[in-house]
């Protein structure tokens, strides 16, 4: 797997300037597809800002995860999604044009 294009610490600010927006999406989507998933956070290959646009957060249900990250299961994003309780908490996962990806697991 490549390398993420921004630092853990990088990241851990764009969740803390984001959480809010992050937690309403995950509840919502949780709602809407009655499935765990993780809210994956689209990042560019330059001009990342700790604040996001609103094309940059999705949800995307386990089921439909392998569409966007397809070494998920290795990596062991399943096993996250599978332990988490998306009443208590919620997965972001940082997507990046290289391929590269690391998710969060937080709570709410």
């Amino acid at each position: 797997m490549s390398e993420p294009l921004e630092s853990k610490e990088e990241q851990i600010k764009v969740i803390e300037a984001n959480a809010e927006r992050i937690i309403a999406i995950a509840k919502r989507s949780y709602s809407e597809f009655e499935e765990k998933g993780t809210v994956i956070i689209l990042r560019q290959s330059e001009n990342n800002s700790s604040s996001l646009e609103d094309w940059q957060m999705v949800f995307k249900p386990i089921s439909i995860l392998p569409n966007m990250v397809s070494d998920w299961k290795e990596a062991g994003l399943q096993d996250l999604i599978i332990k988490y309780n998306p009443e208590t908490s919620v997965i972001c996962t940082f997507l990046y044009p290289n391929g590269a990806h690391t998710s969060y697991h937080f709570s709410i």
